[in-house]
């Protein structure tokens, strides 16, 4: 029943009517929720508040005196009502930085809370490899994704003492990650280095594995030219056995790359650039030597900044009589040196100038120049200012979101 009025002329109506009126709103709400591009993670929130009004209107309606004689209709309620959701999920989504549940709304949809928490990091990890004795640990890591082209292993060599920098490494790789998603199911980086003999780092390390998954201590003392890289390669070959551990015959990885903790990578550009390569036979990265000069009995081989094998030639070199009997030496000549001999490495692919050092103030060389846009590797940034002048350069901050608790 409705009736006009007096002092307004505008139309009252009645209790009853005004709640199925509530009722018919609210269920169409429901609808261009589920129809609309919400984020998934709000559109539950937005479902249940208006599922939470619906239920409750009766009471409603007697609390904020609405019914007969009130100049307020169901439109003007459900304006209010998602007003107030849509000021919460401004504060909690678009402005989340203040706040510590913004992690609710990171990642995609679909998936489980392991898999969610493993995009966040933005790179898949695995138990740690000590010596291939963990080896059915690292069986357990994430299996190739079917849509995938391509999977990179990254082993980046460092020594145990080294926090900071592998923190930076993680953040940056990280923040890669989750500027291209597909990079989750493409790249996993490792963070190698021999037994940890000194008790501090031997605390600091289980505390990095059990918060991070991303180490790889291999059995061996700690060195550079004296194995470190045979010793790698060797242990990832039986650590992950060759195949993604699901009856599937197809290799677990693509590519095994080496690459120094002063190297700046690009995933993005790496991922593509390997995505046209060769999957047997490869050897990838920076040639060396670049110019006449001639390092016999060496040439060529990949310089030690950040170079990828095939996962042929990584299982070859943990096998081969070349690597077992010769692995002391300038670790990125040496691996060159057994595929020469071998001949082996038919697919070679030179990545210059896409690869190469830091220039700074020394003069441009082959290997060495000003930074260019389309870069994949830059090697030895020695210091916390040559990786800020190349992090600058590719303006890896440009995502920091404002926020009243810093100025930067």
């Amino acid at each position: 029943m409705t009736k006009s009025s007096p002092k307004t002329g505008s139309i009252i109506i009645g209790k009853s009517s005004f709640q199925s009126e509530i009722t018919m709103y609210l269920k169409h709400s429901l609808t261009l929720i589920k129809l609309a591009p919400i984020h998934c993670r709000a559109k539950p929130i937005l479902s249940w508040l208006v599922a939470v009004t619906m239920s409750s209107s009766s009471s409603l309606c007697k609390q904020l005196a609405l019914g007969a004689g009130s100049p307020v209709s169901a439109s003007h309620l459900l304006l209010l009502v998602f007003g107030a959701g849509f000021l919460a999920l401004t504060v909690f989504v678009v402005h989340p930085n203040e706040f510590r549940i913004q992690s609710f709304f990171s990642g995609g949809c679909g998936r489980s809370g392991t898999d969610t928490a493993s995009a966040a990091v933005a790179l898949s990890l695995a138990k740690n490899v000590t010596g291939g004795t963990r080896a059915a640990d690292a069986a357990t890591t994430v299996a190739r994704a079917p849509d995938e082209d391509v999977r990179v292993l990254i082993g980046i060599q460092t020594l145990p003492s080294k926090y900071e920098r592998r923190n930076l490494l993680r953040t940056i790789y990280s923040l890669q990650a989750r500027e291209q998603p597909s990079l989750a199911g493409s790249v996993d980086v490792r963070f190698v280095f021999c037994n940890v003999t000194s008790p501090v780092d031997a605390v600091l390390v289980a505390l990095e594995s059990i918060r991070h998954g991303d180490i790889i201590v291999l059995d061996c003392a700690e060195n550079m030219d004296n194995g470190k890289t045979y010793t790698f390669f060797s242990t990832v070959a039986r650590a992950f056995n060759g195949t993604t551990g699901d009856g599937d015959a197809t290799p677990r990885y693509d590519y095994v790359m080496k690459a120094d903790d002063d190297t700046y990578l690009r995933l993005p550009a790496l991922v593509e650039s390997l995505r046209g390569a060769a999957r047997e036979d490869a050897y990838y990265g920076l040639v060396m030597p670049c110019d006449r000069d001639n390092f016999y009995p060496f040439p060529p081989f990949m310089s030690g900044m950040g170079y990828a094998l095939s996962w042929d030639l990584v299982q070859w070199v943990a096998t081969a009589e070349e690597s077992r009997r010769d692995r002391m030496g300038p670790e990125d000549m040496w691996t060159g040196r057994w595929l020469n001999l071998a001949g082996k490495a038919k697919n070679r692919y030179d990545m210059a100038p896409r690869m190469y050092n830091y220039r700074g103030g020394s003069p441009p060389s082959c290997f060495r120049h000003d930074f260019i846009p389309d870069t994949i590797a830059v090697h030895m940034l020695k210091d916390a200012a040559r990786w800020a002048e190349t992090l600058r350069y590719f303006n890896v901050t440009a995502a920091l979101p404002p926020s009243r608790l810093y100025h930067l």
